[in-house]
């Protein structure tokens, strides 16, 4: 769970390189979608995920503070919310997609468009 928790560090000021830096995650380490997500339905349906880590996303989510303190991104969502929707906006071609699930092997300008396309959601989400 460390390594899930721990695989990608979030920078508040740069919401939409997180968000791709994810994705890449995601393509290299599939295998750790697939575990959080058996962790999710198997283990804990509902609350926290990382329930017994406490302080687990304190530093991610004082990164967004500061970042919404600065004017860099939009204070009407609660730090801890933005963490989650992007994590989730990150996720859309994973292994727990319901829609379609990315592989390493298919052609880079695919990835290139989904990096794009993530990047510019996010973006637009959470600017002020």
């Amino acid at each position: 769970m460390d390594v899930i928790v721990e695989t990608v560090p979030v920078t508040g000021d740069d919401l939409p390189g997180y968000a791709v830096r994810l994705y890449d995650a995601y393509l290299l380490r599939p295998e750790l979608v697939r575990l959080a997500t058996w962790a999710r339905l198997e283990r804990t349906p509902t609350g926290d995920l990382y329930h017994f880590m406490p302080g687990h996303d304190a530093q991610k989510i004082q990164s967004i503070a500061d970042a919404q303190a600065r004017g860099l991104v939009d204070p009407g969502i609660a730090p801890a919310d933005v963490l989650a929707i992007v994590t989730t906006m990150s996720m859309t071609w994973s292994p727990a997609s319901p829609m379609y699930t990315a592989h390493k092997d298919e052609p880079e300008a695919a990835h290139k468009a989904r990096r794009t396309a993530l990047a510019l959601t996010v973006q637009r989400a959470f600017t002020p």
